[in-house]
């Protein structure tokens, strides 16, 4: 885990305070470079919910009140991190409550802010890096490795390190349900997809989180609760056998008739996993999957609409539950550009 020593000035939260950073290279004043009417920094990105590293203010006296104005109205910044320190940054903190640390060289920050880390945690002292798992679930047919694909491109011209990754991973597992060359029982089928999701992890996943990438992965331990529950197989028993795995800080279901999924399966001319393709196992799959919603566990985008749509809710989604800024997704599929 990449990480950054910090100096805590005054009271700090003793629990990890986690989000977006936003990285500006010069001295603020909160007076003429805060859009008041937005929480913005001009030309620059919103200061909403972030970790906000800066090189300082300037010496205007009127930056605590621009600060504690943005806190009351839910503009403010998570957190302050400057290199500069002087009695106008102190003052902001302390009026606004926001947390606030020195960074010795905030060169340093911007490095790696460029090289695509973009979400960190302050926690003991140190700015950590971390990256993010978002899991993408649903049956055959409801468009996982499209509106994956897309918010990949999405969060890469947003500025994330972002990876694109799917199960089952390894060739060797896959053609097994691609082409149904042995015959597996339902548990041998859990065994050996979870065994793959345990190699996958280990070889990749675990890798490019702890490097500070957004992973999104195309099915994940849901996958295997809905499609090998939906054979018999006790789900608590399947979420067991995957207790060492972590969850994904964000998994979405994109949800889909059963009979529409297959059509479009059909349609798409790719390879199916043909153990999974039965039309009563999908339903089932598609049972569990809507408990695992209602358990708080899953977040349910609606995948019959037109697929801008689709990937505006997936997005949405992001931006609530992980407070990122992703300047949203329009229906002709243009994106902010890269900070």
């Amino acid at each position: 885990m990449t990480e950054i020593p910090l100096h805590p000035v005054g009271r700090t939260p003793e629990e990890a305070v986690c989000g977006e950073l936003a990285v500006y290279s010069g001295l603020v004043s909160p007076l003429g470079d805060v859009d008041p009417a937005t929480g913005r920094l001009r030309g620059g990105p919103s200061l909403r919910n972030k970790l906000v590293a800066v090189r300082g203010f300037t010496g205007s006296t009127v930056g605590p009140y621009v600060v504690y104005s943005l806190k009351k109205r839910g503009m403010a910044p998570r957190a302050l991190i400057v290199e500069q320190l002087d009695a106008n940054v102190v003052a902001s903190a302390v009026v606004s409550g926001i947390p606030l640390y020195r960074v010795d060289s905030l060169t340093d920050v911007e490095k790696l802010y460029r090289e695509g880390l973009r979400y960190a945690c302050v926690e003991s002292g140190r700015l950590r890096f971390r990256g993010l798992l978002v899991a993408i679930e649903g049956i055959d047919g409801a468009g996982k490795t499209t509106v994956a694909r897309h918010l990949r491109e999405l969060l890469e011209r947003c500025g994330f390190r972002t990876v694109y990754t799917y199960e089952p991973y390894y060739d060797a597992v896959r053609s097994i349900f691609e082409t149904k060359s042995m015959e597996l029982s339902p548990v041998v089928e859990a065994l050996l997809l979870v065994a793959d999701r345990y190699a996958h992890y280990e070889a990749v996943v675990r890798r490019e989180v702890e490097r500070g990438s957004v992973v999104i992965l195309d099915r994940y331990k849901h996958s295997t609760m809905a499609y090998q529950g939906a054979v018999g197989l006790s789900v608590e028993w399947l979420r067991e056998l995957q207790r060492y795995l972590p969850d994904p800080d964000v998994g979405i279901y994109l949800d889909v008739e059963p009979g529409e999924g297959l059509r479009r399966k059909a349609a798409s001319g790719s390879r199916p996993l043909a153990y999974f393709e039965e039309a009563e196992r999908v339903r089932r799959a598609r049972e569990i999957y809507l408990d695992l919603v209602s358990r708080g566990q899953l977040v349910l985008v609606d995948a019959s609409l037109e697929l801008p749509r689709v990937v505006e809710r997936v997005v949405k989604v992001l931006e609530e539950k992980l407070g990122l800024e992703l300047g949203g997704y329009s229906r002709d599929g243009a994106s902010p550009a890269s900070p």
